[in-house]
């Protein structure tokens, strides 16, 4: 089984994502009213900014990017941040279910017909404000940066390692100008990040190991 699993790593990571992406719509469903509202001091101090959109959206591709990257230079580090995202968000879904949380960050009204203003009302019609932290958002990007500056296919490529830290930044900080995350809902994704990765690390050293 993991023989072909290796062998046909885009048939598994398509059913993986599947699972997730299924599961996590479920969890929207479920958990739609939070028993905690997320909020600090430094949320009142962040403005609202509409143009954060872009590097929001950005996510997306930044995922599948980074994935058929590693694919084709670094199948060890693909497996590694494919089944580490797989595993991190799963676990954030449960957390989600057993502690619902949410955030009213939001303007009440966003005026405007320009095409930021559009995508960000469509974003938000399709997104409660619930299930925010820790922040899958800026847990993914913080792992995606970690991985890939740290792939011996980037080791000569620091003009590629610095774009990856400029881009990962940029999206974690759309989550709080779009008021979608608190600054708590994002340093508890980078945390999470940090403790997945290095555990991964250490499991991927054992491994060599024995």
């Amino acid at each position: 089984m993991v023989k072909w699993c290796k062998k046909h790593p885009v048939i598994v990571n398509v059913i993986l994502w599947g699972a997730y992406l299924g599961c996590f719509f479920l969890v929207e469903k479920i958990v739609t009213e939070p028993r905690f509202v997320i909020h600090c001091v430094w949320d009142d101090y962040i403005p609202f900014v509409k143009y954060a959109i872009w590097p929001y959206l950005l996510w997306f591709p930044c995922i599948l990017v980074s994935l058929l990257w590693l694919l084709k230079q670094d199948r060890d580090r693909f497996w590694k941040l494919s089944l580490t995202l797989i595993t991190a968000m799963f676990c954030v879904l449960i957390f989600y279910v057993c502690m619902p949380n949410g955030v009213e960050l939001r303007p009440r009204s966003l005026p405007g017909n320009d095409l930021s203003a559009v995508l960000v009302k469509m974003l938000w019609a399709g997104d409660n404000a619930c299930n925010v932290c820790p922040s899958i958002h800026v847990m993914d990007t913080v792992l995606i940066d970690m991985t890939l500056t740290t792939s011996p296919s980037l080791k000569k490529h620091k003009g590629v390692r610095i774009i990856s830290h400029v881009i990962a930044i940029a999206i974690c900080l759309s989550t709080l100008f779009l008021k979608q995350h608190s600054v708590i809902d994002a340093a508890a994704g980078s945390a999470c990040a940090i403790v997945v990765y290095a555990i991964m690390e250490l499991l991927t050293e054992k491994e060599k190991n024995m």
